[in-house]
């Protein structure tokens, strides 16, 4: 992973707020809030990464892949273009399908912090991600302060993540200090619980990979 790391402290967002929730409770949270005919378990520690010990060969350079990109423009505004000269959070909100991540990260408060992040991963949330929570749970998600800091920050990890790095590694932890374990299952890349549908979306200071579910950490 590039040595570059986050510059700024995103474990002092929630500083002032209430305790809350654990990021083992704010999971199973989340967790809970699928149903059971459709939820889906992470990868256990070692799962993901230990059953497959080779992933297939990831675009190299800045290439985006992955069958969602067609979310995003081909030009202007939303366009990879356009995404690549704008930090992150800025990005976010000007990107196709991604409209409730961005609600998210500024009703969290983190907007400013990530924008001046020095380098970031962030596997993105798209909007039918949030909605599979089902309304009730997203609004309460949502008007969590602390607990949505944390959910948040698993899904970022310090440092440009390349999809070669993606592929040898398998394992990585997040700010929040939770595990994410990636695996290629046929074409598609699994995270976890969630797949990525785009990846390697570059803004001006992150890495951006799409999934489509908010990711249940592991460890």
């Amino acid at each position: 992973m590039a040595a570059a790391v986050v510059g700024v402290s995103l474990a002092a967002t929630a500083c002032t707020e209430t305790a809350s929730s654990s990021p083992a409770s704010v999971a199973g949270d989340i967790r809970a809030a699928y149903s059971p005919a459709r939820a889906e378990q992470p990868a256990p520690p070692g799962g993901a990464a230990g059953r497959h010990k080779a992933m297939a060969a990831l675009p190299t350079g800045k290439r985006i892949f992955g069958t969602g990109c067609g979310i995003l423009h081909r030009r202007g505004p939303g366009s990879a273009a356009a995404l690549a000269t704008a930090p992150v959070a800025a990005a976010l909100s000007q990107a196709p399908a991604l409209s409730q991540l961005a609600q998210a990260i500024r009703l969290a408060g983190l907007t400013s912090m990530l924008n001046s992040a020095r380098a970031l991963t962030v596997f993105a949330p798209d909007d039918a991600a949030f909605d599979y929570l089902g309304a009730g749970n997203l609004q309460a998600l949502l008007a969590n302060r602390p607990d949505l800091v944390r959910v948040l920050k698993f899904h970022l990890v310090a440092g440009r993540v390349t999809p070669a790095e993606l592929a040898k590694r398998h394992v990585f932890t997040t700010v929040a200090g939770t595990k994410l374990y990636l695996a290629r299952f046929g074409q598609t890349l699994g995270v976890n619980n969630a797949a990525v549908t785009c990846g390697n979306v570059q803004t001006s200071n992150a890495t951006v990979y799409i999934v489509n579910r908010l990711i249940i950490p592991v460890g």
